[in-house]
């Protein structure tokens, strides 16, 4: 665990936020905020690294740097800019904004209103995808929230959940960030249009629906363009341009994903995860196994039992 600490304190020695029962819950040492990183071996699919809370003061910038990771900032009171890309935006309460790994970014609160902002950081095989999903990108790295306070408190019950550190606080987080994912998502049908999100996007998340309920029965490309009732040739291309990735690898990342977390409970035999990830032949699972993870099976449970 890193943890970094900066003073916010009023002129009598209290902390100054409107959200001062997280702040007092989470903070330590009238510190300003706190960075906590995770296990990540048991969700190799999506995982917490860190998640905070600060208010700012006034004109205080971060950056220009680059993070090797995503973080998704929500504004909960203020304003400031974020810039990225050449490109300046003005945020201000219930927005945020996405930095995404390998981006030189810049963001500040303001001198009149400075904000205070929640975040997360995490990463993921599948954290593209669902930043896909949700309309999140570099190029577009920022979003309004209009479905109410469901987004601010997922992510204050995040920061709260990881102060009361328990056997099961690494799930309950993980429960959480799936909820972020779950709302963004909903929150970008709700703010496009009818005509742009019933189309491709609406075919993709039928697909992976089908995936993540089907990926034991052996199912290939073909089925999945069969049911969502599209060409092989045009799924396979809507589906590359929405989530960058092709369906074959998508499938595979998936099972393999799936394989990962079985491999950690040494009652099952490599041959019976084989088919419990979709493989009905173990070669063939063991050859994509290692050409995903880049080792074997048995070696990855060696490591990770």
């Amino acid at each position: 665990m890193k943890v970094k600490h900066c003073k916010l304190l009023s002129d009598d020695g209290k902390i100054i936020s409107q959200y001062d029962s997280y702040l007092k819950a989470v903070y330590t040492d009238d510190t300003m905020k706190e960075y906590h990183f995770y296990d990540n071996t048991n969700s190799p699919e999506l995982y917490v690294y860190y998640c905070g809370i600060s208010s700012c003061a006034p004109g205080h910038t971060w950056g220009p740097a680059i993070r090797e990771h995503f973080v998704i900032h929500y504004i909960l009171s203020g304003e400031g800019t974020l810039k990225m890309r050449d490109k300046t935006y003005t945020l201000k309460e219930n927005e945020g904004f996405l930095l995404s790994p390998n981006d030189i970014s810049t963001y500040s609160a303001s001198h009149d209103n400075p904000w205070e902002y929640v975040w997360v950081g995490f990463h993921g095989l599948n954290a593209y995808n669902y930043l896909q999903l949700a309309e999140l990108s570099s190029d577009k790295p920022t979003f309004q929230f209009t479905r109410g306070d469901q987004l601010k408190n997922c992510l204050l019950e995040m920061v709260k959940v990881n102060n009361e550190y328990t056997h099961s606080t690494n799930l309950r987080i993980q429960s959480l960030l799936y909820s972020l994912f779950a709302e963004l998502v909903e929150n970008s049908l709700q703010n496009t249009p009818v005509s742009l999100h019933t189309t491709k996007n609406q075919y993709i998340r039928k697909a992976i629906d089908y995936i993540q309920t089907n990926y034991m029965d052996h199912i290939t490309v073909t089925d999945l363009a069969n049911y969502v009732g599209l060409d092989r040739s045009y799924f396979t291309t809507i589906f590359k341009e929405c989530l960058n990735i092709p369906p074959q690898t998508y499938l595979t990342q998936f099972k393999i994903n799936k394989a990962c977390t079985l491999l950690k409970d040494e009652s099952f035999s490599i041959s019976e995860i084989a088919v419990m990830s979709g493989y009905n032949d173990p070669v063939v699972f063991q050859k994509a196994f290692k050409n995903t993870i880049g080792i074997s099976p048995s070696k990855y449970r060696s490591k990770n039992a």
